[in-house]
């Protein structure tokens, strides 16, 4: 099924590119706020950022970065038609600043703007991402009351604009159909709990790159896509990263768009298309 693949490298904040109701679908997996490698990014995007997490006031700095997604998420409510879906993996961040260990809940941060702007929250996913590393328990190890339970899991966040979603004509009905996915994949993927999405080292070339860009699995905007949406429809990604989305609506028959504020991903997105099914 042939479809339309566009990337904008603007900031996702203001996507004038994009039409109010026009979107079925929006997924992303965007920075983590407070994960030490994303600092930099956030504080060149509001240099008081970087000022806050120099005073070691981590959630002053917290909040800022948070700050800069609203506006996003406010723009992706715009675009999004009536009883889209906006799916969102984010992870907690666990970090000590000013000698004080924290969790920074990014998903309850999230949840609360997105209540704000009128979306309904729906039951989540748990990404549980189990690690064999040796040095994975915080703390004190077998002492009590010093150590800190393990942190391995991310969430997938799922949120409706509106009331349940209606097919009322022959054609939506017909185009829901040859949508359908397989019962074995509705039974795994319509879990709460995922663990069998496994990383993958991504071919980012030089190190700026690789540390500049989250890693973001094929599988996960693969399986969201099918879940939500229908063929034909558009997918929006507001953080495109390098490209997984686009490559996932490609196989799966929907259009997509894509946003990515750094232009030296570009030749990294164009790899993704070049080397997905059908392109």
């Amino acid at each position: 099924m042939a479809s339309e693949h566009t990337t904008f490298f603007a900031d996702s904040s203001s996507m004038e590119s994009v039409e109010s109701e026009s979107v079925a679908l929006m997924v992303t997996s965007p920075p983590y706020p407070m994960i030490e490698m994303w600092d930099e990014g956030f504080g060149e995007s509001n240099p008081a950022i970087t000022e806050a997490l120099e005073a070691e006031d981590g959630w002053k700095a917290f909040e800022l970065m948070h700050e800069i997604f609203d506006d996003i998420w406010a723009e992706c409510f715009r675009v999004l038609s009536a009883s889209g879906f906006a799916c969102i993996n984010i992870g907690d961040a666990t970090r000590t600043i000013g000698g004080e260990f924290a969790l920074y809940t990014n998903r309850a941060r999230i949840d609360m703007k997105m209540i704000e702007l009128g979306f309904t929250p729906l039951p989540s996913i748990i990404w549980r991402k189990q690690s064999n590393a040796p040095n994975k328990f915080m703390g004190s190890g077998t002492l009590p009351a010093g150590a800190y339970v393990t942190h391995e899991h991310e969430h997938i966040l799922i949120y409706r604009k509106g009331g349940k979603r209606q097919f009322k004509t022959p054609q939506e009905k017909q185009q829901r159909r040859e949508s359908a996915i397989f019962w074995e994949e509705r039974n795994a993927w319509f879990s709460d709990m995922w663990d069998s999405l496994k990383g993958t080292r991504q071919n980012l070339g030089d190190d700026v790159n690789r540390k500049r860009s989250a890693a973001y699995l094929y599988e996960l905007p693969f399986r969201i896509i099918a879940m939500y949406s229908v063929k034909g429809e558009t997918v929006l990604d507001p953080f495109m990263g390098t490209g997984s989305t686009h490559a996932a609506a490609l196989a799966l028959g929907r259009n997509s768009i894509g946003y990515e504020i750094d232009p030296s991903l570009k030749k990294t997105i164009e790899t993704t298309m070049a080397n997905a099914v059908g392109w």
